[in-house]
């Protein structure tokens, strides 16, 4: 609806040498309390006009004296609500002809349709302290009420159905607006106008608890009272939360949290915790300043914080939320509802999705009946729609700055623009594991929120669903894609199927290329750099398995000046569920199977000696059994030297144990001196040989300490990228892959490079581990469309 200010006087419009502007104004500027601050403004400047939502963002038409228009332009972007984000600002004359929009009054136009749309679509947010303020006040009408918001919180991408972002297109368009409320929605000096999810006990969705077989047994304050005392009875509940529905139990309650790991079938792959106050919080773990900022901060992403001893009087968290390792993932409430029911508990309490492994979140309670119903105690349900599923954000503070391992609510759709247009829409499609989207059209990119791993089809899924509501609320289709050069990725075959029957164009660019594109992309450089890529495992360009790689790239391309020395993963895939096939990857190359079983190597001496000779074979005659340069690998194989992981629960759990190891260091001990070699091949890169450091390791492995040879072999990275970046001293320093999300690494790594005065890049906003890969796609693309057919690589400087 159109909301009008009382009419201006005369003489407030009749200044001399009254002028009229148009300004069109681009990013995240629907959603967040962008038009009632123009109004506002216009107000305070006794401008006349219009101010309006179309489909590429707002458009502004004001009437004023030369000096109120400047004022107010310059106010537009210096005072711009907090949630907003302006990327574009056009500006150009107005005839001053009668035009009935400039009618001595300024006034808010009801939204525009248009087809294309540009404008950044909002993360869902977390509740401000207005709310927060609301909710506990008995005099206002959104006391206890689960679902209050206004323009500065609450749900924007997990209610959207299309652009422009008005209630119609919301998954609100349901809930009428009483009286009460639809006089705030329509007055542009209150801060709940066009917050499209705003609602009240009287109109808007309301609680129900149910039974696990979807009864309904309770609802609206019965039913969070009904819910907070199972949880304190130990009961393990199901919750319906913004993007998607939660497990829940009490995070004090060893019994509940193994009920919950065997539902989940998660044995040590650690959860996340909500607790009720950052007070609460500190009670838990430690942090500096930058971390609890990160914690309290309006996305509430769930950040990876130091375990701390329980201080006495207070009642320890259960040992098996996160065995074993130094860290735990804590979150605060981010809704009302979260709030509410952390007040009523008056408990801490793991939060999870609550989907199975090799499923995508769930949004339909049915659904959760379906699959949970018979294993848990309850659902704390709503009706308000979850339109599309979006997962918590994970992040950490590691050398000395922020660290997103998960890029999600909160955070995503993230939105960055482009300084100059791309000439047709560019589709990259990430890769295998922790997929996540990347478009580009116009000047505007997005990343998708996390999407996962592609190894099941639900989640295959869950991928092409993602991409869909991107395509919809834009009404895209891309003329490019680019992917992972992995034949055998699902999101490869998908744009290679896509381009085949589009006849859109299809590019490959080599995976960790990717990962230092994405860091480039983040940093808006084109390079070159000197990139270090370190993780798992991705396709080599001579089609063995890369992962431990310096390259000198830049968004045409790349050289490889040096890599690990390549060994044999026996058994392919199975020997990343059994780190002891890698170990004795390494080890076949100077023992024998006879040899290795008078080692007393706890790791290789469980299994039978018949075992370890066909594992031999294996690796002699190369079946199964492929070459990989993965850091990753390597620490996978010295985690399993050290009897630190025999059958890993999860990716990377191998790393996080050695970085416990090393992070229980005596404080008066050093880290045991460990080294890899650099050896000049004749022709090619650098070999970076690890046989030095797993002699080392073999000869001290029962005779130092566990936790000095773990910090000695993390300091031996560090001191490795040092000495390459010392020999490549003309370029920035990027880091990416998954191995850099090691904080113990990190803390060593950064004050040294910038100790030397290297500029050292890292993502802080995208992730640098895989979901990072279709950040890094979508540059090379970009860059690719700008000058086509080039992909020279950067000349080398070594000193």
């Amino acid at each position: 609806m159109t909301a009008q200010a009382a009419p201006m006087t005369h003489s407030a419009i009749s200044e001399p040498a009254q002028l009229r502007r148009e300004f069109q104004l681009n990013g995240i500027v629907q959603g967040v309390g962008f038009r009632p601050f123009v109004y506002g403004l216009a107000l305070s400047h006794r401008l006349t006009g219009y101010v309006l939502n179309d489909a590429n963002g707002v458009t502004i038409g004001v009437q004023g004296s030369p000096t109120q228009l400047a004022d107010f332009a310059r106010e537009l972007r210096e005072l711009a609500p907090p949630l907003s984000r302006i990327d574009h600002f056009g500006e150009r004359a107005l005839p001053l002809d009668d035009d009935p929009d400039f009618d001595g009054t300024f006034h808010i136009r009801a939204s525009q349709q248009q087809s294309a749309a540009t404008v950044a679509i909002s993360p869902d947010q977390g509740m401000c302290e207005a709310c927060a303020r609301d909710i506990a006040n008995p005099a206002d009408r959104h006391h206890r009420y689960p679902f209050t918001n206004c323009t500065h919180c609450g749900p924007r991408y997990s209610i959207i159905r299309r652009l422009p972002y008005d209630r119609p297109h919301t998954a609100m368009a349901g809930f009428a607006m009483c009286p009460r409320c639809a006089r705030a929605y329509e007055d542009p000096l209150d801060r709940r106008y066009h917050a499209q999810p705003v609602s009240c006990p009287d109109c808007g969705p309301q609680l129900t608890w149910r039974g696990g077989e979807g009864l309904a047994l309770a609802k609206r304050e019965q039913a969070l009272q009904a819910a907070a005392r199972a949880l304190q009875t130990g009961a393990l509940i199901v919750v319906k939360g913004m993007g998607g529905y939660h497990l829940m139990c009490d995070a004090r309650n060893e019994s509940v949290v193994a009920r919950l790991r065997q539902l989940k079938r998660r044995a040590r792959k650690p959860l996340a915790v909500m607790m009720g106050s950052l007070d609460e919080a500190k009670l838990h773990v430690e942090g500096g300043e930058d971390e609890w900022n990160l914690l309290r901060s309006q996305p509430r992403p769930i950040t990876l914080l130091r375990k701390r001893a329980a201080d006495p009087g207070t009642i320890s968290l259960a040992e098996g939320i996160a065995p074993g390792i130094p860290y735990l993932g804590v979150m605060l409430p981010y809704t009302p509802l979260h709030q509410l029911l952390l007040e009523a508990c008056a408990i801490p309490l793991v939060a999870t999705s609550a989907n199975g492994r090799g499923s995508p979140i769930l949004i339909e309670c049915e659904a959760v009946i379906t699959e949970l119903g018979a294993q848990i105690d309850g659902i704390l349900d709503h009706d308000r729609p979850i339109l599309h599923p979006c997962d918590d954000s994970l992040v950490q503070w590691a050398g000395g700055r922020r660290q997103t391992l998960r890029l999600a609510r909160g955070y995503a759709p993230c939105t960055p623009s482009l300084k100059e247009a791309v000439t047709q829409s560019v589709l990259a499609v990430g890769a295998q594991q922790k997929n996540q989207l990347a478009l580009a059209f116009g000047r505007q990119r997005i990343y998708s929120p996390y999407i996962g791993d592609l190894h099941s089809l639900p989640m295959q899924q869950h991928f092409e669903q993602t991409l869909e509501t991107f395509r919809a609320l834009y009404d895209l289709k891309p003329k490019t894609l680019v992917s992972d050069r992995h034949p055998g990725y699902l999101s490869h075959r998908w744009a290679r199927d896509y381009c085949a029957a589009e006849g859109a164009t299809h590019l490959e660019v080599q995976h960790h290329h990717a990962h230092l594109l994405g860091v480039m992309a983040e940093h808006d450089i084109k390079g070159p750099v000197l990139g270090f890529a370190f993780d798992g495992t991705g396709l080599g360009d001579d089609g063995t398995l890369w992962g431990g790689e310096l390259l000198i790239a830049d968004v045409k391309g790349f050289e490889r000046v040096a890599h690990l020395k390549p060994f044999r993963l026996i058994g392919g895939e199975q020997a990343i569920r059994e780190p002891v096939r890698q170990l004795l990857g390494l080890l076949f190359e100077s023992h024998s199977p006879d040899e290795l079983s008078a080692l007393d190597i706890p790791a290789i001496n469980q299994l039978p000696i018949e075992r370890i000779h066909n594992l031999h074979r294996l690796w002699h005659l190369g079946r199964n059994a492929p070459y990989t340069s993965s850091m990753g690998r390597l620490f996978d194989a010295v985690a399993a030297l050290l009897s630190l992981v025999d059958e890993p629960d999860y990716e990377g759990e191998a790393g996080l144990l050695l970085e416990a190891a090393a992070l229980r260091l005596a404080p008066d001990a050093e880290p045991w001196p460990l080294h890899f070699e650099l050896t000049k091949q004749a022709s090619g890169p650098l070999l970076i040989d690890w046989a030095p450091l797993i002699a080392e390791l073999l000869r001290q492995r029962n005779e130092a300490p566990v936790a000095n040879l773990a910090a000695g072999f993390i300091q031996a990275i560090a001191e490795l990228i040092a000495q390459l970046a010392e020999r490549f001293p003309d370029y920035p320093v990027a880091l990416g892959g998954g191995v850099f999300q090691n904080r113990v690494l990190m803390d060593q790594l950064v004050p040294r490079l910038e100790a030397a005065e290297r500029e050292t890049l890292t993502s802080q906003t995208l992730p640098l581990n895989d979901g990072g890969i279709a950040a890094g796609q979508l540059w090379f693309a970009i860059h690719h469309l700008a000058e086509p057919g080039s992909t020279t690589p950067p000349a080398v400087s070594e000193s």
